[in-house]
Order: C-alpha cells, then structure tokens, then sequence
C-alpha cells in the first residue's frame, strides 16, 4: 500500500515488529550524520546489533558485534558475537573494550580471516 500510494516510507523489520520509516532513513543513515557532526570515521566505530534494522547499520561500522541472540543473519555478517545474550552480550563488548580495547578481538579476526 506504502508503495502503491508512493509515500516515500519503508517497511523495516526488527525481529517481530515493523517499522515504517521515511526512504533515506535508517540507523546507517543516523550513524553517518553523527558521525559527520563529530568529525569521525565509520572505521573508529563499533556496533552491536541483534536484528534486521541493524544489518546496514553493522555493515559501516569498522567492528560488528552481534549479540548471542540475534538473527543468524546479523551473526553471519557479523566480525564477533558475544557469548551473552542481550544486554550481558554488550556488557560483554564493554568488557572487551575497557579490557584491551578490542585487541584480543583483532587477533581473532587477523587468525579467522587468514584461513582460506
């Protein structure tokens, strides 16, 4: 109907909701103009995420983090997934960060990526 009509929206999904949002705008979108504002690069971010609305938004961010209980799909694009679910999985990522600022991360996406 949004597109018969031509309202200029989109359907997004984020697990079992819908979202309709106007065409140009989503979390990636919200991301670069943030981004823009603070004179920083996608590559200094790190994302986290757990459902469809964040797949284009993971997929700018120089390190994706899905959580434990995300879609497969947002894992499977994903450079780490946390051992916990939800907010324990971003405690998690906090951890990581405040502990080694996600060098123990890197060495395992050097190591997984090396593999052929």
């Amino acid at each position: 109907m949004i597109r018969e009509l031509g309202l200029g929206l989109q359907v997004i999904l984020n697990k079992g909701s819908v979202m309709v949002l106007p065409a140009s705008v989503d979390k990636a979108t919200g991301l670069a103009e943030a981004l823009k504002e603070l004179s920083l690069s996608p590559q200094s971010v790190v994302g986290v995420g757990d459902a469809e609305n964040d797949r284009t938004f993971l997929a700018v961010c120089g390190r994706s983090v899905a959580v434990a209980n995300a879609l497969d799909a947002v894992k499977e694009r994903a450079d780490f997934v946390t051992q916990g679910r939800s907010s324990a999985g971003v405690r998690e990522l906090i951890e990581l960060l405040v502990t080694d600022d996600l060098q123990s991360l890197d060495a395992t996406l050097a190591q997984r990526r090396a593999v052929p």
